[in-house]
């Protein structure tokens, strides 16, 4: 009864307290620091590596064809994540009202975006800060949340990523291997439970990072216990997690899996999750926003049976520029032995030649090669500089057989062609030329094959969506009939406006149907087929590794019917227009002289007086001019900067001008005195 009494009146106590650290209340708040009074409350979402392995009894393996049917679960792991505020103040998500589509942002709800996606909704980070007993609060962008039709809310994007792992002795887990990945989840913020709930027991720890690491934290371990309010929910507009509070995402729910290829094979890996692996918001610790537990597959197939190696590129194509590099990666593996002799998982090379790759995984060892070739070199151009007088404006010409590329010292780009005009020149300069010449690759894109997962054979109007950067040609894709026949092949733009369109007469079996179809740069392409005609194959599971992506060219983003299903087109070859390779820049110089006689005119040199000179910066300018003219008056530091100029319109005669320069520092300047029609005019004066 005594142990009740006392827990009652601490329970009071806690009550009475913290009824003075509210959102408006900030008396008995306390900072990060406690020794702070004046302090952002921010909170730190962590990861629990507890409640993946224990709740609801832990991940769910399935095998990669469940027979009887396992709803849809072939080839997945599903997996929870329970995601713990225990930093000092609240993680407060609000909706504002501004959309996006793609690159495009609107201030109103456009509807459904082009591609038939829904578009993402702008979000802000509530802060709240403490000033003594004084709450205030302000807003910071914090990314993006989308509406999920199937939930009827709307879920943070990017909020948290799975893989599933090969462990290394790297300490962070987020660089190990990948074996199979998730799809980017999107969380809708709640506050499922308190950290002292039973059914979340475990979960709050103070380490979350470390596997069977870290103190448990309940209730009274958070001096800010429930600042926030503890009733954040699946609220369209306001979304969080509170002090003290954790949200659960579990097993159970939509696109809470981890994509198990056909190819893997049963042994120990690690889950890793990732939550707001963008930094989207902001915390006390963005340091501990991850967290790796142990997990064995058992239902995939047996070790040491079909290994497999690839390689994996970072250019649209295995073919380099003279003096490009190029990254070559090994698939998922536990160790690695490249023939350049490193045992890393990538490797970056700038020389032509065949690399290979030997990798060993729980299906065994195996060995994948890659060649990688060279473009010919692009000769380099032949440059011609020019001499101009001071003030004027050189005219740098080149030729080449490329696109001519005009650049300064410090490589930017001023402009393209055979002839470049400066602007108007105080010293000597130097220009850079470079020739681009411009060749076709061709690259690959999309599943190879329909071999990593389940599927079935449809003959539905569905199409795969897709972004081009550059302008490609879809030379040809790879379909999969289920009986000879006919089949029509479409090509839409954003706006579902009929662009390409052919009828591809197939056998039963794989074929590749030649399109040759030029797709400008644009967003939302749709490659489809119309209802009816031959049944083609199509995936319906493990289809969640969107997008397929060819870097800096194209990326196929998702589907018609959804993230889950892989819609007929398997294995396309991109014709990639424009690659580019560069010559080494020459120089062009532009050479400045004060010039000794005048075009035309006369020399006004002996009519022009600068006094007093030297002076504290104040100095009279007196011209004696033989009619009306219009005159520019330039004073030049010693480097050649422009530090003071003042046009002069329709002067006469003797003209008189001051000429303030006492904000510039001590020391001597050249005037320059340019008269229409006549000889530029210089005076070398002294600021003491």
């Amino acid at each position: 009864m005594k142990k009740i009494l006392l827990s009652v009146l601490f329970s009071i106590v806690a009550l009475i307290a913290g009824a003075q650290c509210t959102t408006t209340n900030a008396t008995s708040c306390q900072c990060q620091d406690n020794q702070q009074s004046n302090c952002d409350l921010l909170p730190n979402i962590t990861v629990s590596w507890y409640g993946i392995l224990n709740y609801l009894g832990g991940p769910n393996e399935y095998e990669q064809v469940c027979n009887p049917p396992c709803n849809g679960n072939d080839g997945r792991l599903r997996i929870t994540a329970s995601t713990p505020n225990i930093g000092h103040g609240p993680l407060t998500v609000s909706a504002s009202t501004f959309y996006v589509c793609g690159t495009d942002t609107t201030n109103f709800n456009p509807g459904p975006c082009p591609d038939g996606s829904y578009p993402r909704q702008l979000i802000e980070q509530r802060i709240y800060h403490k000033n003594g007993s004084a709450m205030s609060s302000y807003t910071r962008w914090a990314g993006s949340m989308t509406y999920h039709p199937s939930h009827s809310h709307s879920h943070v994007d990017d909020w948290g990523v799975f893989t599933l792992r090969y462990q290394t002795s790297d300490p962070d887990p987020r660089n190990w291997p990948i074996a199979a990945t998730g799809a980017k989840l999107g969380f809708c913020l709640m506050d499922y439970y308190q950290c002292g709930n039973s059914n979340a027991l475990n979960q709050c720890k103070d380490v979350n990072t470390t596997y069977n690491f870290g103190n448990t934290m309940i209730n009274n371990s958070f001096p800010n216990f429930g600042l926030g309010g503890g009733n954040y929910n699946c609220n369209p507009s306001t979304q969080g997690i509170s002090s003290g509070y954790t949200d659960v995402y579990d097993e159970t729910l939509d696109m809470m899996w981890i994509n198990l290829p056909a190819d893997l094979c049963n042994g120990q890996y690690w889950i890793v999750c990732d939550v707001d692996p963008n930094n989207n918001f902001l915390e006390e610790d963005e340091t501990d926003n991850y967290t790796a537990v142990p997990y064995t597959l058992t239902q995939q197939n047996p070790p040491n049976t079909n290994p497999a190696s690839y390689i994996t590129l970072n250019k649209p194509s295995p073919k380099i520029c003279v003096g490009e590099s190029i990254t070559l990666k090994g698939n998922g593996a536990m160790s690695y032995l490249w023939s350049t002799g490193d045992t890393t998982q990538s490797i970056t090379v700038n020389t032509p030649g065949t690399y290979s790759v030997t990798t060993v995984t729980h299906c065994g060892t195996s060995t994948a090669t890659m060649t990688i070739a060279q473009y010919t070199a692009t000769p380099a151009p032949v440059a011609t500089g020019d001499t101009v007088c001071v003030g004027g404006s050189a005219t740098l010409t080149a030729t080449g057989t490329g696109t001519l590329i005009w650049e300064d010292a410090n490589g930017n780009s001023l402009d393209t062609g055979n002839t470049y005009i400066t602007s108007n020149l105080n010293i000597t300069d130097t220009f850079y030329v470079r020739n681009e010449a411009y060749f076709i690759d061709t690259a690959s894109v999309g599943p190879v094959n329909n071999k990593y997962g389940v599927g079935a054979n449809s003959t539905s109007a569905n199409h795969l969506a897709f972004t081009t950067e550059q302008p490609i040609k879809i030379i040809s894709v790879k379909v999969l009939a289920a009986a000879s026949g006919t089949k029509t092949i479409e090509l839409r733009d954003s706006s579902n406006t009929l662009i390409q369109t052919m009828t591809a007469n197939v056998v039963s079996g794989w074929n590749t149907v030649t399109l040759n179809w030029n797709v400008p740069a644009g967003m939302y392409y749709r490659l489809g087929g119309t209802n009816g005609g031959v049944n083609l194959y199509r995936n319906n599971t493990n289809a969640t590794n969107f997008p397929y992506t060819i870097p800096g060219v194209m990326s196929i983003t998702g589907s018609s019917a959804g993230d889950a299903y892989y819609y007929y087109f398997y294995d396309w070859k991109v014709e990639v227009q424009n690659r580019a390779c560069s010559s080494a820049p020459v120089m062009a110089i532009a050479t400045v002289e004060i010039c000794t006689s005048a075009p035309q005119g006369k020399d006004l040199s002996n009519s022009i007086s600068v006094y007093p000179n030297p002076s504290n910066g104040l100095f009279s300018l007196n011209m004696a001019l033989p009619g009306m003219a219009n005159a520019v008056i330039n004073v030049v530091d010693m480097v050649g900067k422009t530090v003071y100029t003042q046009k002069v319109i329709s002067a006469n005669g003797n003209y008189q001008q001051t000429i303030d320069l006492s904000g510039l520092a001590k020391g001597s300047y050249i005037l320059n005195v340019n008269v229409d029609g006549h000889k530029p005019a210089y005076k070398r004066i002294t600021i003491q």
